[in-house]
């Protein structure tokens, strides 16, 4: 049973510490220490379901970007001067390259010298390794990606807008491809730093406008819409796949007051004695699109979480 665990001292003040646990209180109200921690774990328990979404929509944004400027300028076509850029003028040192630039040239230097290293140690060679297209490709980050987005690559004879319909074939929001490449820009800038605060364990809901637990969860779910709309630009079978594969439903059923009651042990438990009666919770549970804590009186006490599948 929850009250049993010993949450103070060992698991809120040791494990977990008094710093990053009060704005859990500040913000959920939690009446004691079985609900702090519960709204705790409801955090981590979501955060886990956001890590695919990211993850889709890096590998897609990248993916989307790099074939389109590998067929039309080469495998290696982030080396200069292949890539070019708007402001350049002839005899400028790259200390003087805008600031988009010089970091798409930095992550591609650290891609290069990073995949060198690893193959290095795991062939245990001690010379020169040529980098390849799919191997620097692999080790670059998702900032990469939102920088080559940035308005100094647009113009005549640059990479936009003459590729931007191959690298975002869904629904533009604007007919305009500066318009749609800043919509493309900020989506990805937005997805990024959402997912570095993950990656760096920082509450998902967390914001400056986060007041109580209705803002905190409106703050979730307005990123899951942000990645879904990278995706969608991208391609719309993009979403259509984690639609039909569960990963949507699963991250949009988890931001709610209910599954915070769950993982908070607040959440009823619907007994079951009858097949009828486990036919009405499963009914139940695919109309509400939420997860039900089900007890089953069937021979052994069995305890179950009932999940729709979409």
């Amino acid at each position: 049973m929850p009250n049993t665990l010993p949450y103070r001292p060992e698991l809120i003040d040791g494990f977990i510490s008094n710093d990053r646990i009060n704005s859990y209180q500040t913000v959920f109200h939690p009446r004691n220490d079985i609900e702090l921690m519960g709204v705790y774990l409801w955090n981590a328990h979501v955060s886990g379901l956001l890590v695919p979404l990211i993850g889709a929509a890096e590998v897609a944004l990248r993916n989307a970007i790099d074939q389109p400027l590998k067929s039309s300028l080469g495998p290696f076509w982030w080396s200069w001067p292949k890539l070019r850029f708007k402001s350049h003028i002839s005899g400028m040192l790259p200390a003087n390259f805008p600031f988009a630039v010089k970091a798409v040239r930095e992550s591609f230097s650290k891609a290069t010298d990073s995949y060198q290293k690893e193959r290095r140690k795991r062939y245990r060679v001690a010379g020169a390794i040529a980098p390849t297209h799919n191997g620097v490709i692999a080790k670059t980050d998702f900032s990469t990606w939102q920088f080559l987005l940035d308005n100094e690559f647009m113009g005549n004879r640059l990479i936009w807008p003459q590729h931007l319909g191959q690298v975002f074939r869904g629904a533009w929001p604007n007919p305009t491809a500066s318009t749609t490449l800043r919509y493309a820009h900020d989506l990805a800038l937005t997805v990024r730093e959402f997912r570095n605060r993950l990656f760096h364990h920082e509450p998902a809901w967390k914001a400056y406008a986060v007041h109580d637990e209705a803002d905190a969860i409106a703050h979730v779910r307005e990123k899951i819409d942000k990645m879904v709309s990278l995706l969608a630009l991208i391609h719309p079978e993009n979403v259509r796949l984690l639609e039909k594969n569960g990963f949507l439903g699963a991250a949009r059923r988890a931001c709610s007051s209910a599954e915070i009651q769950r993982f908070q042990h607040l959440a009823t438990v619907h007994k079951v004695k009858t097949v009828s009666r486990l036919g009405a919770l499963a009914d139940q549970c695919t109309d509400g699109g939420s997860t039900l804590r089900v007890k089953v009186y069937q021979g052994r006490t069995q305890s179950f979480l009932m999940v729709p599948v979409k």
